[in-house]
């Protein structure tokens, strides 16, 4: 029996999971079968897959709930093959409920077999309560019923019963009674439901009932390029991620693993065993076409040659599923398409290994020898699949050539055609350039167990064979994975005396060694060794003195000297690589960005790019999640923050992860989820543990929202600690000034007066920028002087990054150096990036100073949001009364008021609420 639903069917009922924004389509399908007037046959139509059955059920239930009798008959293909197999059961079925019905059925026992039997259903349709059949997957009636039952319809309409059919679209077997269904449309005896696909919000609610998770922006994007909102669609494409393990959830989200990946093995897409079921030659037909409809006509002599079939054979098998619904003609002769997206993922899974090595063969050979043409996507996909089918040495040479041209804008793809172009090379030659393009690749995309299996090869069987300068980049890669891996001891060995046994020249060892350094937090260390060795790096190959040289700049600017950083971000074209190729003009540009965003330039960065376009839209993943965040636009920033935590995409080069954490932390520190920022910063300290420090703003602040002010001068203490230890200056302006604000809120107006002058020296060092800005915020508040305030406020709202503009006007308020009603554009602001918990408590400063909070009609749901959000990260009562600046009774009467507004009865359903999306937040 073929079902609506991807899973198991209990006592013969679909799930119900398909019927996510059905319930209009239920209650209209119930009112026109039992309405006075009622139509006697209800077409429930619809594709398969897109629910009937789930509704029907539905409508069963919404029946037997306004007291309705009703019968159900479920059908299965086999069905249509037995003559008067559904008249008889519906004869038997509503016979059994007549009264006195064996005597008639005994007198109509004389004459044929069709005869008797309609004279058996005219009798057994008597008059009496309503009762409403309901008959699944009508399809599969067969011819002979049908002969019957269709000239009966209009019989019906006397009497108090009516037939609701649920019927796969376009349908079938109709034959010579299409033209008489037409006619009892026309007279108004037929009504037809058209059962249409979920729109994306009950796709969204569907996968969230099933997974008891959102799904996030890339899943749904992905499930509505590949389902498009067929339910059963919807199922199997998350039953084959599950089962491939590319299905993750973080943070009550759904993500892909990796998300650019296509679908692969779809479980229980039921259009499957419907096309199985039709048997040969439309099941090997559909296979084959799985693979090869997009070679367009030609498609039809190699799907003839895979099948032992004739081509007209292959036409028909075509036409029949065009009329099933499953393929759709194209422009031209023997073109075809599929409907449903996601079915040749589900079809080619149900070939075997050689079958689909052979189809792709077939592919291969066509497209090579001129009689097919494709594109070359679709080209490296089968030379993957054939193999050693085809000839390996043009597979590898082609795949390496698309691979490298793919290897900044299509990661996934990339990494595919590169790994088995390395593995089909027979030339060693061909086999390093494949294995040194894949482990860039693998690199640039952050997936650095790829990278790092392919670098290590190189280095360790084919370091003679490699030029010098691709040999530099293999090592940085080697060492960037190693950090990416978290093989910290490996990292340590090379720093020690490994670097001395590193192929190559001595240049190519001192830059390796200082990279090694970075990555290990021991910047002064590296920077040291570059400049100590700089005559030998700078006098070898442009590689090395490239790479040497983008390091330096970028160390020497975290220790507080940028002069040779500024002068990069300037011109980054005076560098030696800048000529090398579109991938050296990428890791240039978006190194000094990094760079610019650690130093919390964000206009910095943005200038770099608008007068220096970058060679692909490709960027990394931490990279755009901190841009993003700075830019005040919060909710991409944690969509891709979640979707890096989730995919361990978010570490790669420095110091990229703890800057993405940093942000991410202090965007769900400032919308209440509090425990889930913590949880991020603990991430940081074990995933890739470098500049620290910079983790002590946003974990400082998550002590002072739960009314621990003494951790949060030691969080600031110990991350000043951590920066002079390494020498590292990026980043203590804002620590600098926050010290300044505890030590005067102590009292010790000398150690707020030190901490200023650290703040002004930092700003000296690194210049004009951020440090700028918090020397003046700084000098506001421990001198008291309204008109640095003023400066500072021009400066922050200059820089344009909302929260720091916020966060400024908040400050200069709170120590009386500016005007309260300020807070109106800081509450504002607020609103615009989402921070519930900063408007919250803002509302409190703005009531103490008299400062009117706009719209106060919307606070009440703001404060349920807020509220809501607390009790998910499971805040206690203390804590929750701690945040909201409120006494713990106050807390349980505000609970109290939302369960009750809400209609959940604890804390545990208003988290699972929040967690499947029924109560958004």
């Amino acid at each position: 029996m073929i079902e609506d639903s991807a899973g198991p069917v209990e006592a013969g009922r679909p799930l119900r999971r398909a019927l996510f924004g059905r319930e209009d389509t239920v209650a209209r399908v119930i009112d026109t079968a039992i309405a006075p007037e009622a139509a006697p046959l209800v077409l429930l139509t619809g594709p398969i897959g897109v629910g009937r059955s789930s509704v029907l059920s539905a409508v069963e239930d919404g029946l037997r709930g306004r007291a309705v009798d009703s019968l159900t008959l479920r059908l299965m293909p086999v069905d249509r093959s037995r003559p008067f197999s559904f008249a008889s059961r519906l004869s038997a079925e509503l016979g059994s409920r007549s009264r006195g019905f064996g005597a008639e059925r005994q007198a109509h026992t004389a004459g044929p077999p069709a005869r008797r039997l309609a004279a058996e259903l005219r009798s057994a349709i008597t008059a009496g309560d309503k009762l409403v059949v309901l008959v699944d997957d009508a399809q599969w009636v067969d011819a002979d019923s049908l002969a019957l039952l269709l000239p009966m319809v209009r019989m019906l309409a006397t009497r108090p019963i009516s037939l609701v059919c649920s019927l796969a679209f376009p349908p079938r077997g109709l034959g010579r009674h299409r033209d008489l269904l037409g006619r009892l449309r026309a007279a108004g005896l037929v009504r037809a439901v058209n059962l249409r696909p979920l729109g994306d919000p009950a796709v969204r609610a569907l996968v969230a009932h099933e997974l008891e998770a959102v799904p996030s922006a890339p899943l749904a994007s992905h499930l509505h390029r590949y389902c498009r909102g067929i339910p059963a669609a919807v199922l199997a494409a998350l039953a084959g991620h599950r089962r491939s393990g590319t299905l993750r959830v973080y943070d009550r989200l759904a993500y892909l693993v990796p998300p650019d990946r296509p679908p692969e093995r779809p479980a229980g897409l039921p259009v499957v065993a419907y096309l199985r079921g039709l048997g040969e030659p439309v099941w090997p037909v559909a296979k084959a076409l799985a693979v090869l409809h997009p070679l367009g006509t030609p498609a039809v002599r190699l799907v003839a040659e895979a099948v032992s079939t004739g081509e007209e054979d292959v036409r028909a098998a075509a036409a029949l599923l065009c009329a099933e619904g499953v393929l759709r003609a194209g422009p031209g002769a023997d073109r075809w398409r599929f409907r449903l997206p996601l079915l040749p993922a589900a079809l080619t899974a149900c070939l075997g290994e050689y079958e689909r090595r052979r189809l792709a063969q077939l592919a291969v050979t066509a497209i090579w020898a001129g009689r097919a043409a494709a594109d070359d996507r679709y080209l490296a996909e089968q030379l993957v699949v054939a193999g050693q089918f085809v000839d390996p040495r043009r597979a590898a040479q082609e795949l390496l050539a698309r691979g490298a041209a793919a290897m900044l804008d299509d990661g996934y793809l990339a990494e595919r055609w590169l790994r088995a172009a390395a593995d089909l090379s027979t030339d060693p030659g061909r086999r390093v350039k494949a294995l040194l393009a894949h482990a860039a690749t693998c690199c640039i995309h952050l997936r650095f167990t790829d990278a790092l299996r392919s670098a290590a090869e190189v280095l360790s069987r084919h370091a003679c064979q490699v030029p010098p300068e691709a040999l530099l980049e293999m090592e940085m890669i080697y060492i960037v994975s190693l950090a990416g891996t978290f093989q910290a001891a490996a990292l340590d060995k090379i720093c020690a005396d490994g670097w001395r046994s590193l192929p190559g020249s001595e240049g190519h060892r001192i830059v390796a060694r200082a990279t090694a350094l970075s990555h290990l937090d021991r910047w002064r260390e590296a920077a040291e060794h570059l400049e100590a060795t700089r005559e030998i790096w700078t006098a070898d190959n442009d590689v090395v003195a490239g790479l040497g040289q983008l390091i330096l700049e970028c160390d020497s600017a975290y220790l507080g000297r940028p002069e040779a950083f500024g002068r990069a971000l300037t011109d980054p074209t005076r560098w030696p690589l800048w000529g090398s190729g579109r991938r050296h003009r990428f890791e240039r540009l978006s190194t000094l960005a990094r760079t610019s965003l650690t130093f919390g330039e964000l206009g910095a960065a943005q200038e770099l790019f608008a007068a220096h376009t970058l060679p692909s839209e490709y960027r990394t993943l931490p990279d755009r999640v901190v841009t993003y965040s700075q830019a005040g636009q919060w909710d991409r920033a944690l969509d891709l923050a979640r979707q890096g935590l989730v995919t361990d995409s978010s570490v790669g080069d420095l110091p990229s992860h703890t800057l993405m954490c940093r942000e991410t932390s202090r965007i769900f520190g400032a919308c209440g989820r509090l425990t889930q920022a913590r949880a991020v910063l603990a991430r940081a300290r074990t995933v890739q543990p470098v500049l620290l420090h910079l983790l002590a703003v946003p974990e400082a602040e998550l002590e002072h929202a739960l009314g621990e002010p003494g951790r949060a001068d030691a969080a600031v203490e110990e991350g000043l600690r951590r920066a002079v230890e390494r020498g590292t200056l990026v980043g203590t302006d804002e620590l600098w000034a926050r010290k300044a604000e505890s030590r005067l809120a102590a009292g010790d107006r000398e150690g707020a007066e030190r901490c200023l002058a650290e703040v002004t020296r930092v700003d000296e060092l690194t210049g004009p920028g951020r440090a700028r800005l918090f020397r003046l915020l700084t000098t506001a508040f421990v001198h008291g002087d309204p008109r640095a305030a003023t400066e500072a406020l021009r400066a922050a709202r200059r820089r344009g990054q909302p929260l720091e503009q916020a966060d400024t006007i908040v400050t200069a308020v709170r120590h009386g150096v500016a005007d309260p009603v300020l807070l109106r554009e800081a509450y504002a602001l607020y609103g615009d990036l989402g921070a519930l918990l900063r408007r919250a408590r803002l509302r409190i400063m703005m009531r103490e100073r008299d400062v009117g909070v706009p719209g106060r009609g919307a606070t009440s749901a703001e404060d349920d949001r807020l509220l809501a959000t607390l009790v998910t990260e499971g805040l206690t009562n203390r804590e929750l009364a701690a945040v909201l600046g409120r006494s713990e009774k106050s807390v349980e009467g505000r609970l109290s008021r939302l369960f009750r507004r809400t209609g959940h009865r604890s804390r545990v359903e208003l988290a699972s609420a929040v967690l499947t999306g029924e109560y958004p937040l």
